[in-house]
């Protein structure tokens, strides 16, 4: 028998360690062990795609969860555009922060949040991991790109302050992310530990001024990141974090301070998740986000990372007080948060769908640009050039092909790399040409056998290649896709 399918005693659970976690569980069901774990005092489950293949069952998940615990926080990472959980198997409803950050309408990207809200709410949910804060100001970055409003530090400010506003209107729960900032990497702290290597001044200047906003929203998550000349350690399990983020805001931070995934690589690796776990705490954490159970034991993650709190408190590493102290504050934002989502009347789901799909649709065809790129209603191949995996976001059916065949086209997706046709309309999507060799090298073959070809870019503008037949979709999504194909066809339809 597993440890997931385990039954496990609710006395041999510690309501301090349990009140400061954020756990997964696997499924689009409550499983038995995590009932009991609910019920002994865990302080927030987190919802990813496995659980939620649509919004429907998100709901239902989230109530049950509530029947078991009241004021348990439901949060989700959902950011619209390409980083979905709710809208998983279908893509989400809206566009990127980057595609809202192009149009520039800070109205427009209340709305958005609003809308994303809307939905949210009517599933139950607490707490949406959003807005992100982070500047792009790396093109080579493949991780944050079109997860962020810009490369701007006044415009990223702005537009997640206007998106906070709405998820906020509608009754949710907003954390901002990632602190110090993840914009300035080339690495992607899912699977190594990236270092920024700016200067003080330039990083304070270009990546901390956006923080400056936290006191308007509830919660900030902490990266996996290295800045040397801000201090040691990884920013989410190093103590120079808190105090950093408190200064920068003028004051004591009165919100929740909640880490970053604490199984992903970038700390799981070294110093290990257990080790993380309670370094965190020690650094001053109040929410630890064990991050997703998929290809793990869900129940042994919660285990693990409870049993590293409470064996840290046996051996004096961890006062009791402190971490009860840490607990009961915990559990007062939690109820905070339930108390606006009950508070705030919820609208009917279905409708909360369809008034994103409008505007979602909408706000992309404002944003997406176009250069040279036709298509008539002859039949194309798309070739998808992108070699390296997108674990934020997660795989994703290819929306531009759905795009076109829903306009009518006949769209031939064939493996790459293999036959490049000679003749024919050609689309190539990329997102990371000038960084990624293999996606480059992909490119420049095509392209030098087929220069008439359109080149679709998903990511963002400034990792774009210079070619005369150019679309700026600012994101894979499905509203950006189709934006792109109705610009693409123009009179054709």
């Amino acid at each position: 028998m597993t440890p997931s399918s385990t039954s496990i005693d609710p006395v041999t659970w510690d309501a301090d360690a349990l009140g400061v976690l954020m756990a997964p569980f696997t499924g689009t069901e409550l499983p038995a062990w995590l009932t009991e774990v609910l019920e002994a005092g865990l302080a927030s489950v987190i919802l990813f795609g496995h659980n939620t293949p649509d919004p429907s069952t998100a709901a239902q998940l989230a109530r049950a969860v509530h029947v078991c615990a009241e004021d348990c926080v439901v949060a989700i990472d959902e950011e619209g555009g390409d980083v979905t959980r709710l809208q998983a198997a279908t893509g989400s409803s809206l566009p990127t922060a980057w595609a809202l950050g192009e149009v520039d309408d800070p109205e427009l990207t209340r709305r958005a949040g609003h809308a994303l809200g809307a939905v949210l709410a009517a599933c139950d949910i607490d707490l949406d991991l959003a807005p992100v804060l982070d500047v792009s100001t790396d093109p080579a970055n493949p991780v944050i790109g079109t997860r962020a409003f810009s490369d701007d530090p006044d415009r990223v400010a702005a537009h997640a302050r206007s998106f906070a506003t709405g998820l906020i209107e509608a009754g949710l729960g907003t954390c901002a992310k990632h602190f110090p900032g993840h914009g300035a990497t080339a690495t992607d702290s899912h699977t190594s530990l990236p270092r920024i290597a700016l200067d003080r001044t330039e990083f304070e200047r270009d990546h901390l001024a956006p923080w400056r906003i936290l006191p308007w929203l509830d919660a900030a998550m902490t990266a996996h990141v290295l800045v040397p000349a801000l201090g040691e350690g990884p920013a989410s399990i190093s103590p120079w974090a808190r105090p950093l983020l408190e200064k920068t805001i003028g004051g004591t931070f009165h919100g929740l301070l909640i880490t970053d995934a604490l199984e992903m690589r970038a700390v799981a690796a070294d110093p290990g998740f257990p080790e993380a776990v309670v370094r965190a705490i020690e650094s001053g954490a109040d929410l630890l986000c064990l991050g997703t159970s998929m290809g793990r034991d869900d129940q042994q993650m919660l285990h693990e990372a409870h049993d590293a709190l409470v064996g840290a408190v046996a051996s004096g590493r961890l006062r009791r007080e402190d971490l009860h102290d840490r607990a009961e504050r915990t559990r007062e934002h939690c109820r905070r948060l339930r108390t606006r989502r009950r508070f705030v009347p919820a609208p009917d789901l279905q409708d909360a769908v369809e008034h994103a799909e409008q505007l979602g649709a909408d706000a992309a065809a404002r944003a997406v640009r176009t250069r040279g790129a036709r298509l008539d209603l002859a039949p194309v191949t798309v070739l998808d050039l992108r070699s390296r995996a997108d674990h934020a976001s997660g795989a994703r059916p290819q929306q531009l092909v759905t795009a076109l065949r829903e306009r009518g086209l006949q769209a031939d997706v064939p493996d790459y790399p293999g036959r490049i046709p000679a003749t024919g309309q050609v689309l190539a999507v990329t997102r990371l040409p000038r960084s990624d060799r293999e996606e480059g090298a992909r490119l420049a073959t095509l392209l030098e056998r087929r220069p008439d070809a359109v080149v679709v870019h998903v990511g963002v503008p400034d990792a774009a290649p210079e070619h005369r037949h150019l679309v700026l979709a600012h994101g894979a999504g499905r509203p950006l896709m189709r934006a792109a194909a109705d610009a693409m066809l123009g009179e054709a339809r």
